[in-house]
Formats: C-alpha cells, sequence, structure tokens
C-alpha cells in the first residue's frame, strides 16, 4: 500500500467527517439525513485505512489518524446534542397538543392483539 493512497483515504474521511460536523450544527432532519451519508463515507475509508495499517503508522500518520479520531469524538457529543435537542422537541409538541401519553406506549400497545380469523 502507497504512502499516497493512506493519505488519499485520510483526506477523504477528514473531509467527509468535516461535512458532516457542519451539518450537525444545525441538526434539521434533512441535515441529519446528508450528515449520515457523509459518515458512511468517512465509515467506509477509516475502517479501509485501518486494514491497511495493520503495523504501527508512522509519526505523520498516526498524527493525521489522532486528528481524525478527535474529529470523531466531536461528532459523536453532536449527535448526542442532536439526538437530545429532537426528543426535547418532541415532548414540546406533546406537551403543547395536550395529548397526555401513557409512561410507554409501546408497552401499552404491545399488551393487546386482535387476531381476526
Amino acid at each position: 500500500m502507497s504512502s499516497e493512497q493512506v493519505e488519499e483515504l485520510i483526506s477523504g474521511a477528514g473531509d467527509a467527517l468535516t461535512r458532516a460536523r457542519a451539518l450537525l450544527l444545525h441538526p434539521a432532519p434533512r441535515n441529519l439525513d446528508i450528515a449520515c451519508s457523509a459518515l458512511t463515507i468517512a465509515i467506509g475509508r477509516i475502517t479501509e485505512l485501518q486494514t491497511m495499517l495493520s503495523a504501527s503508522p508512522s509519526r505523520e500518520l498516526a498524527a493525521a489518524v489522532v486528528g481524525l479520531r478527535e474529529e470523531v469524538d466531536r461528532i459523536s457529543r453532536l449527535l448526542e446534542h442532536a439526538a437530545s435537542y429532537h426528543v426535547n422537541l418532541m415532548q414540546c409538541m406533546i406537551e403543547a397538543s395536550g395529548v397526555h401519553l401513557s409512561a410507554d406506549p409501546c408497552v401499552e400497545s404491545a399488551r393487546c392483539v386482535s387476531v381476526d380469523a
């Protein structure tokens, strides 16, 4: 595996992660969908990179890999915040609608089964 191919994988993964992070700063549903596509690209490149780097990477390469790891950590935090934001938004919408749900609507609906024969 050439160093040029490794650099291309690192660059591609970094670009995809940067795009995902930028989209996650504004966690609208459309942005989340696009960010997922970018993350899929990044995951593919990082997975390919992991299979190529069975030995210890050079110092330069190690620094680039650490940079990717830091970007993944930032994105992880943004995904957590986006999830919290959407959960809170749904709770506010439910409260504003005046609908009262049981503690766990999935469990309630699972208790009753109707079979027509």
